[in-house]
């Protein structure tokens, strides 16, 4: 999404000698509602994670206000399970499989580590980002579908404000189906974004989702994950989501839509006591 010129999650930002970006974080749930969901929560870690970046970059004179960016990779470990809603963080650049990234690490107020999160993107800057955008949706049906059958709710351990994503399990597979009208604010309590595409907070929520009806409804902690994003995913158009990978806590799921690749998702979960 392009580079925000006025909100900010973060305050109180300061660049210290060695480069890091220390900062402090809002808690105002009426200016984010997604801080009402707990702290460990993919939803709210992902947003953390564009808004942490952003404040950042803004902080470090890099962030190029007015281009489009995008997350092409991330991943997170969670610290503190106990750890409450987040009250500062840092901001690193760091090298991951020889290339370069970023890492931020989240603390509650009584300094206990939530998450640990690492990431890379590109900037769009020589590319007609809005022309190139509007010939790929084009490709799409701009109606939703009708009929889509999302998985009960009892299944997917959702909050009673939050909305299903996901279809029920056919063998090793499921669909999904983010529309405009539920898939982002007011439609959705929670989710923010650029209403362009499909952004990194929906596909976490949708592979927990996947997760939920692997455990049959049963509470789980998500505790880390990866996520690899290939190509947009369009807003309004069902996709389909393969279980490639599978054992007692650990799944990886491949996205397509319109039988095209386009990101990759693993999580790693804990059982909760119900």
């Amino acid at each position: 999404m392009p580079a925000p010129s006025s909100q900010a999650y973060t305050y109180g930002r300061k660049v210290e000698g060695d480069g890091t970006v220390s900062f402090l974080c809002s808690t105002d749930t009426d200016a984010w509602p997604w801080l009402e969901l707990p702290p460990q929560h993919p939803i709210p870690l992902q947003t953390q994670n564009y808004w942490t970046s952003v404040g950042a970059s803004s902080a470090l004179g890099t962030l190029e206000e007015g281009k489009w960016s995008a997350l092409t990779w991330t991943d997170w470990e969670l610290g503190d399970r106990a750890a409450g809603m987040a009250a500062r963080g840092t901001f690193a650049r760091t090298v991951v499989d020889d290339r370069l990234a970023f890492e931020t690490r989240l603390f509650d107020a009584s300094d206990r580590l939530i998450v640990t999160m690492r990431g890379r993107g590109v900037v769009f800057r020589n590319r007609n980002f809005e022309a190139w955008r509007a010939e790929a949706k084009g490709e799409v049906s701009h109606d939703a579908p009708a009929g889509f059958e999302y998985a009960p709710r009892e299944l997917l351990g959702l909050s009673e404000r939050e909305l299903p994503l996901v279809s029920s399990l056919n063998g090793d597979c499921a669909m999904a189906l983010v529309t405009k009208a539920k898939g982002l604010m007011p439609g959705h309590p929670y989710f923010s974004g650029s209403g362009d595409h499909v952004n990194a907070p929906h596909l976490a929520e949708i592979a927990r989702q996947v997760v939920s009806l692997l455990c049959d409804g049963a509470p789980f902690l998500v505790t880390g994950g990866e996520m690899v994003m290939r190509r947009y995913i369009e807003l309004d158009c069902a996709f389909d989501i393969a279980i490639t990978g599978q054992d007692a806590a650990t799944a990886t799921m491949q996205v397509s839509q319109m039988d095209k690749p386009c990101a990759q998702l693993t999580l790693r979960w804990e059982p909760l006591s119900a």
